[in-house]
């Protein structure tokens, strides 16, 4: 099974994840993948779900000499952390991703997390995209997925839905 959260830019997406793995993780599923988020001076941060490492994804500053988009510079050792996350996030019961974006419409970033899903290797999948992102990803992805747009009414409760999707409950 294969869900999108979508949403606006800082609507909650990931805070929506990170209270859905809670819930996940409460009824005896594994969950793995990658959380991404903002630090204070606007690096993006990537964190290993299973482990809780972190490392520094990407800048606003022309620090690293990965792939880039208008805004972001990103840390190809930060690319290669959250590879080694989803490749061993493929076994558990949930895999997570927050978030596939522009570098992966290139075929950059995690755009092999993609074929694992079309290919049937991963269980279950929860994909964060950006709204204006997805119709770009829709053909990329299986014709059968669930889509769960966050808004400011629905995230306090949309971890528990997901849930309840994913859990049969």
């Amino acid at each position: 099974m294969s869900i999108i959260i979508t949403g606006a830019i800082g609507i909650g997406k990931t805070t929506v994840c990170r209270k859905l793995i809670e819930v996940v993780r409460r009824e005896g599923y594994t969950c793995s993948g990658i959380l991404t988020y903002k630090s204070a001076e606007k690096s993006i941060i990537i964190e290993d779900i299973q482990t809780s490492d972190r490392e520094t994804l990407a800048s606003t500053t022309n620090l690293y000499r990965g792939p880039h988009t208008p805004k972001y510079f990103f840390n190809p050792e930060g690319i290669a952390f959250g590879i080694r996350a989803i490749d061993r996030g493929v076994a558990s019961d949930l895999l997570l991703i927050d978030e596939l974006g522009h570098l992966e419409l290139r075929g950059e970033g995690f755009a092999q997390v993609l074929e694992l899903i079309r290919t049937g290797k991963v269980k279950m999948c929860v994909l964060v995209i950006r709204s204006e992102l997805l119709p770009r990803f829709l053909p990329k992805l299986p014709a059968k997925l669930l889509i769960f747009d966050t808004t400011t009414s629905n995230r306090n409760e949309l971890p528990q839905e997901i849930g309840s999707v994913l859990l049969n409950k």
